[in-house]
């Protein structure tokens, strides 16, 4: 949509008032809000309104074929940097180019650095937006990989996302999470080395709020865990990607889970059977959209059929690495049990 286009229906829109256009504007992408701007006075400040702009994601891309946007969207980080809010870097290999863009954007609530080198700089020029709902490292490296980032979470009050690569969270800076007291969805399962007595405490810390928790497990998960988060009313997506500390009694813990959605349970020997077949049999589990049961020694293809049979709203399924599965003919006949689905077995 090009400014005269706009102006075009500009005469009949302008009887509407300011709250109306701003909502038909959230309906037009970028371009088109821009060229908003060129119409008219009202246009330019309505097209510039906050509340229009906490829902608009600038994205900047350092990867190959990706130039001519990105050139784009900085000229826009540029020129409307005070209106910006969230911000999504990806590809940027180089820390003193990222810190050149936050550098302009003062006014950010949402973060998410995709696949980026991150200097150890970044824990000090993070502390401008206190606002902060949003932070993601997803997928990024450290540049000085014989530190960490000690980040002071409790500095951002309003945190309800946080997802993590293998840094950013460690004993130095662990305790300051906790104070994050709307912090919903949770992203931490390439974390090693987390203490059990911190993720119990953390659980605790959100459990009226906590939505989403993605954790690497090991020794920071046990049976208490899961048995704690069963009493979390809004959980509906937890993964714990190794699980092999818990047991038959922790695994019973998941028929006590309310609205789950997605469920990932990986790596587990303990698992009986029968209990395998009792909390996936029970009505807490079969209502799952996505489930994924990779490397548990004891699922069975009586198990599977359970599922095939009960779950009636699943999208997604991961049997990777299940050695009761793999390699056998009941392998050969899961594409005919589950035909709307992707069945992961390699």
């Amino acid at each position: 949509m090009t400014a005269t286009d706009v102006e075009m229906v500009s005469e009949d829109i302008n009887i509407l008032p300011d709250e109306l256009i701003i909502n038909i504007f959230k309906f037009l992408p970028l371009d088109a809000i821009l060229a908003c701007e060129n119409v008219c006075q009202r246009w330019k400040k309505l097209a510039k309104d906050v509340t229009l702009w906490k829902n608009i994601t600038i994205v900047y891309s350092g990867k190959p074929g990706q130039s001519e946007v990105s050139a784009k969207n900085l000229l826009i980080i540029q020129s409307h940097c005070t209106y910006i809010c969230c911000l999504r870097l990806q590809y940027v290999y180089s820390y003193s180019v990222i810190a050149s863009i936050l550098e302009k954007c003062n006014n950010l609530v949402s973060l998410e650095l995709v696949m980026c080198r991150i200097g150890k700089e970044f824990e000090v020029d993070i502390a401008r937006w206190p606002n902060l709902k949003k932070l993601s490292m997803k997928n990024s490296l450290l540049l000085q990989t014989s530190t960490d980032l000690n980040i002071q979470y409790d500095q951002f009050k309003y945190l309800n996302h946080l997802s993590l690569s293998e840094f950013g969270l460690n004993s130095t800076n662990s305790e300051s999470l906790l104070c994050c007291k709307y912090l919903s969805h949770i992203y931490i399962e390439k974390i090693r080395g987390l203490d059990l007595e911190f993720i119990m405490k953390l659980i605790l810390a959100q459990q009226k709020v906590l939505v989403t928790l993605h954790i690497y497990g090991d020794n920071a998960v046990n049976n208490e865990c899961l048995k704690m988060l069963s009493h979390c009313p809004m959980l509906k997506d937890l993964a714990i990607i190794r699980c092999e500390n818990l047991t038959d009694e922790g695994l019973i813990a998941l028929t006590n889970f309310k609205r789950l959605d997605h469920l990932q349970i990986w790596n587990n020997a303990n698992f009986t059977e029968a209990n395998l077949l009792r909390a996936l049999g029970s009505p807490a589990m079969v209502t799952l959209q996505t489930l994924s049961l990779s490397r548990i020694r004891n699922i069975s293809p009586v198990i599977v059929d359970v599922i095939s049979e009960y779950y009636k709203n699943l999208k997604f399924l991961a049997l990777y690495m299940c050695p009761r599965i793999i390699n056998t003919d009941y392998e050969k006949q899961l594409k005919l049990k589950f035909n709307n689905i992707d069945v992961v077995l390699y």
